[in-house]
Formats: structure tokens, sequence, C-alpha cells
């Protein structure tokens, strides 16, 4: 399949899966990477017309296929992407904002985790957003490239000096996020944010924490690297997305 046909059957919900150009895009990673990533850049530049034109998913398609190719030049475009205020990024995003944005972030930051923490502490970006850099790096400590202990210690900062002080699902995510590994070493930090009110009880409590560290570490944290997964198969990630009818 050639490249121009391969993009053209990726940048419209047509109603059913392009297998045959994924599966092409996957094949011809080299040729594919400069266009993908154009279309990133010109999403950014184009916002507007994305935003107009719910049928279009052409960007959508070049994340996961960028992320499943480990290609860390698609990490800064995706970053401008998901950093428009608002609800900008949930309109052109969808649900994979909260569902995979987080994975395929992990799988183009290629170690650089700085300009996920930038996100995470920008008050100006989507309270989701900053959700999804959260968990992109408890998906980087699942998959073994990321140390447990320094992004705990990078949590507690979070919780201590570098977040807002008012309630929004950063928060919550947060917690949620130091419970996945396991946080024995910050828990009185963790009852201090209880303690202020800045967490969601309908959605984590203290009790749910404290059930967390009634289990046994080892097996807690052994889930935890069993499930992580980066972006590894677009044709799989889309599949699961047309069978739920939120892509």
């Amino acid at each position: 399949m050639q490249i121009t046909h391969i993009l053209e059957e990726l940048a419209f919900d047509m109603g059913e899966l392009p297998r045959e150009a994924i599966e092409a895009a996957i094949t011809k990673r080299k040729a594919m990477t400069p266009h993908l990533l154009q279309i990133l850049n010109d999403a950014v530049e184009r916002i507007d017309e994305i935003i107009e034109n719910d049928n279009y998913q052409g960007h959508l398609y070049a994340m996961y296929l960028l992320a499943q190719y480990r290609e860390p030049a698609a990490y800064p475009l995706i970053l401008k992407l998901i950093s428009f205020p608002g609800e900008i990024p949930h309109v052109i995003l969808g649900d994979v904002l909260t569902e995979d944005l987080s994975r395929i972030l992990a799988s183009v930051c290629d170690g650089d985790i700085l300009p996920i923490q930038h996100l995470i502490e920008n008050p100006l970006i989507n309270e989701y957003v900053r959700a999804a850099g959260q968990s992109s790096l408890i998906t980087l400590v699942g998959c073994g490239l990321l140390p447990r202990k320094s992004i705990l210690s990078y949590f507690r900062s979070l919780m201590t000096e570098l977040l807002e002080r008012r309630r929004s699902h950063v928060w919550d995510n947060l917690i949620s996020c130091c419970c996945d590994l396991y946080p024995n070493e910050i828990l009185d930090t963790i009852i201090s944010v209880f303690d202020e009110g800045l967490v969601d009880s309908e959605f984590i409590t203290n009790e749910d924490v404290r059930n967390i560290l009634k289990k046994n570490q080892e097996d807690h944290l052994f889930k935890l690297f069993q499930d992580a997964e980066l972006i590894e198969d677009t044709v799989t990630e889309m599949e699961k997305w047309l069978s739920s009818s939120a892509f």
C-alpha cells in the first residue's frame, strides 16, 4: 500500500477499522514517521479545524503509531497538542485522554520525564491531562523504566510544595497513583493531604489507602509490573476503541 493511500485511510472515521492501512503503516515505519510527525504538527497549527471536524482522526492514529514506534520526536508535538487550554484536549482526544494518553506519553518520552513533570505542575493545563502525566510515570515504573522510590519522592514533592492547594482531579489521581506504588514511605504526607480536604472522598478515601497498605507489598507491586504496558500494537488498541464505540 502506498504512503498516500495509507494516510488517506487513516485520516477520517469511516465506521470501520482501517486494518490494512494500520498494518502497512507499522511495516513502513521509517517512511511513515515524517508524515505522522507532520500530521501532529499540522494538528497543533490547525487546532480550530480539528475541533470543528469531529470525523477527523488522523492525529489520533499518528499518536498511537508513533507511540508504537517509540518515536521521541513525537514527544514535544504531543505535549503541544495536549497543552491547549480548557476542554480542548478532551474535544480532540475523546476518551483517549483518560484511557491511553498516559501510555502514549510513556511510550514516546525516551526516559526524559522532565517535560511530563512540567505538565503535571502547570495549573493552566487541563486537569485530566495533568493526571495522565502522573499516570505515565506509573506506567514507566511498572515497565521497569523508572525506579519506584524516585517517583514516590517526586509525588511527595507534588503534595508538599509543587501543586496548587485547591481540590481537583489532579489530587484525586495523584493519591491513586501513590497507591499503585504501595506508598508506605509517604503515608504521613498522604494523610495530611486528606486532612486539608484536597481529595474527593467519592474518588478515593484515606481508608482506601490504608487498605492498600494492608496487602503484601511484593504481591501488590507484582501486579503493577504485570499489568503496566506501553503502546505495543496499534491494531489492538484501535480494535478496543471501535468495539467500545468510544473512539
